[in-house]
């Protein structure tokens, strides 16, 4: 089951990454890219990414993007979904790897205004002000996050919500076809998550379900909640 010990890893792959190919991140799926653009990708550099990415931007991402909005991000990584939200009037910021932050200061260096960023101890966001926000996103990093640490990070969220506040989280299904295949058993430590197990943790959570999608992605799903 992946600990944050195991989740710090990430920094390790920034520090070796070369950059000679997109941004960090990009090899696991552009979500920038769709139709003909993706397929040209996928030909020269035989990328298959893990569903249709830019319908998760379309559909559980931009809609909640406002231009005085504030948004938070769990796990940006190298931004590949970060660059989606800068339109936004605040980005918060939150990774267990601080060495990502100088890396997103340089990509988004036109927008550094608006960026703040946090450094969390693992599923608490207790440098963030409660009810302070109107949208949370997070996708590339529940997936390995396991269901005890979910359920604390959905109290914390639920905390810094703002009444009415959308969450869109993406997190691992381990009951798809996808882990049948004995090649993708342990697939990168993604977590014992299921589909009812997250409607289970939502509910604990008085949180209120707004669109469940258990189709667009082959090893993961994406849920849309909000705080009444």
């Amino acid at each position: 089951m992946p600990t944050t010990t195991w989740n710090k890893r990430w920094a390790r792959d920034l520090s070796r990454f070369s950059g000679n190919v997109g941004h960090y991140g990009d090899h696991w799926g552009d979500p920038s890219l769709d139709g003909l653009p993706l397929l040209w990708r996928k030909l020269r550099y035989g990328e298959r990414p893990p569903g249709n990415l830019a319908r998760v931007v379309k559909r559980y991402l931009r809609p909640y993007v406002t231009a005085d909005a504030s948004v938070l991000e769990i796990g940006p990584g190298g931004g590949r979904w970060t660059q989606f939200l800068v339109p936004a009037r605040e980005v918060v910021l939150v990774d267990l790897n601080a060495e990502f932050f100088p890396y997103l200061e340089d990509r988004f260096r036109d927008q550094a205004a608006k960026l703040r960023f946090y450094q969390t101890s693992g599923y608490e966001l207790a440098g963030i002000e409660a009810e302070s926000v109107d949208f949370v996103f997070s996708f590339g990093t529940f997936v390995h996050i396991a269901p005890e640490g979910i359920d604390a990070y959905l109290g914390e969220i639920g905390r810094v919500l703002r009444p009415g506040g959308t969450a869109s989280i993406q997190y691992a299904d381990r009951t798809k076809k996808f882990f049948r295949n004995a090649e993708h058993e342990g697939y990168h430590g993604f977590s014992d998550m299921t589909g009812d197990k997250m409607e289970a943790l939502l509910r604990g959570h008085g949180f209120q379900l707004v669109e469940h999608d258990r189709a667009v992605l082959k090893h993961s799903n994406v849920a849309v909640f909000r705080k009444p």
